[in-house]
């Protein structure tokens, strides 16, 4: 028994520098606590030249990780041509999970959220048919339902149904853009509005626009505002008629395609 526990102590002594060495694999050169010469093209003595430690992996003393380097500067250093990919990534969540982006030394930091930097998303609605005499008998202030398609909605919690946005909380811009024809006697200036919402309330902005009058009367316009709106607030897409106007008669053709409502989210 006492020779065996002189032998395992003797054992421990030959061992122990070996331990506490450097250690290498395909390299008698190792840089750092460990290094992988994957190529095994490094110098038996000196540093390897940035090709040569192009194949290496290797860790330093101070527990920083390189990988295409031998001289890591962070806690895992990539150096090579696309040097990262990630497989297998899940969705993220827009309104909460911070961007991630890489500075002038390839370091990756994040800035923060869509909504911090206020990027504005989109949502556009178009009006797919015409819709012939649209305010026909509808008196200055009245208005009507503009019956509009979803062409793309990238705003997250933003839904539409039987013409009526549901929107998230945020602020917005909101861009309404008509086209119509107003083919009666004396018709020269169109005159229409939008009630926008704000907060639980809304917003009236009107346009109005000069034209002539008979088979070329054709006008639109473009009609802006920027909004706040709380969490679940509703609104339907809708076309006045406002007061400045001298149009009487049949209501105009609204035209399709050229009439749409853009919507912007751009942050809380």
């Amino acid at each position: 028994m006492k020779s065996k526990k002189l032998y395992l102590f003797f054992l421990f002594l030959t061992l122990a520098p070996i331990m506490q060495a450097q250690l290498g694999i395909n390299t008698n050169n190792p840089q750092g606590v460990f290094n992988i010469d994957g190529a095994k093209d490094n110098p038996v003595t000196g540093a390897p030249s940035v090709a040569q430690q192009a194949n290496d992996v290797a860790v330093t003393a101070a527990g920083n990780v390189g990988v295409g380097t031998t001289a890591p500067t962070n806690k895992m250093h990539i150096n090579g041509t696309n040097p990262l990919r990630l497989q297998g990534l899940t969705a993220g969540v827009a309104d909460t999970d911070p961007l991630v982006v890489a500075d002038a030394n390839g370091v990756l930091k994040t800035i923060g959220t869509l909504d911090d930097l206020s990027i504005p998303t989109p949502a556009i609605f178009r009006l797919e048919t015409v819709q012939n005499n649209f305010l026909n008998g509808i008196s200055a202030g009245g208005q009507q339902a503009v019956p509009m398609t979803v062409v793309k909605n990238s705003i997250l919690g933003l839904t539409y149904a039987g013409n009526t946005i549901t929107f998230p909380a945020g602020t917005y811009q909101l861009t309404f853009i008509y086209e119509g024809n107003h083919n009666a006697t004396g018709c020269t200036i169109s005159s229409y509005f939008v009630d926008f919402p704000l907060n639980n309330g809304t917003t009236r902005i009107h346009s109005t626009a000069s034209h002539v009058e008979g088979n070329l009367a054709s006008h639109g316009g473009t009609i802006t505002y920027a909004t706040t709106v709380p969490a679940g607030r509703t609104w339907n897409i809708q076309l006045g008629r406002g007061q400045s106007g001298n149009c009487t008669g049949a209501g105009m053709a609204l035209s399709a395609t050229s009439t749409q409502l853009l919507v912007f989210r751009i942050g809380d």
